[in-house]
């Protein structure tokens, strides 16, 4: 099977990530950095700079992929799902930005949903705190004794939903 260099070390990062600092921290610290790539690929388009613009975005795409790629679709039911749509969704809005006849609208509307969900993230995890070292299992995705249908996939889900209007409806 052939693996994609760039979605490889993304994983091999969001691993690292996860192993060093909590989960929801690192999906925050990852969607910063992803709506910072797309900021900055607005700057690029916006100067005429295409190959730098090109290369913000594979790297948001790249993030995204890889945030898609660790979905735990059996233990993540529905917010899981709609996760997936909404990377698959924003991969596709990011791609299609160089395409699109103005592109710094394009790039503009992609940052704003990435910042909504980026305030997501950052909500659920100040308000499930840091996990002291022994909660933080392999592979845990939701905060200690959360399940997918307490308050931290309800402020995700909501935000997803805001994030694209009828994107979810």
């Amino acid at each position: 099977m052939m693996t994609n260099p760039s979605v490889s070390k993304a994983l091999s990062a969001y691993a690292t990530a996860n192993s060093t600092v909590p989960p929801l921290i690192a999906v925050t610290r990852l969607f910063e950095r992803a709506t910072a790539n797309v900021q900055r690929a607005r700057e690029a388009a916006r100067s005429r700079r295409f190959d730098t613009a090109f290369a913000e975005l594979d790297r948001t795409i790249t993030i995204l992929t890889a945030l898609d790629s660790v979905l735990d679709m059996g233990r993540g039911g529905g917010v899981a799902q709609d996760l997936r749509r909404f990377y698959r969704v924003m991969i596709h809005q990011a791609a299609s930005i160089p395409a699109r006849p103005d592109p710094v609208a394009a790039a503009d509307g992609v940052a704003r949903q990435l910042g909504v969900m980026t305030e997501a993230w950052k909500t659920v995890a100040q308000t499930h705190g840091t996990p002291r070292p022994a909660e933080r299992g392999a592979g845990r995705h939701t905060p200690p004794g959360a399940t997918v249908k307490e308050p931290s996939a309800s402020v995700i889900e909501r935000s997803m939903k805001h994030a694209n209007g009828s994107l979810f409806g």
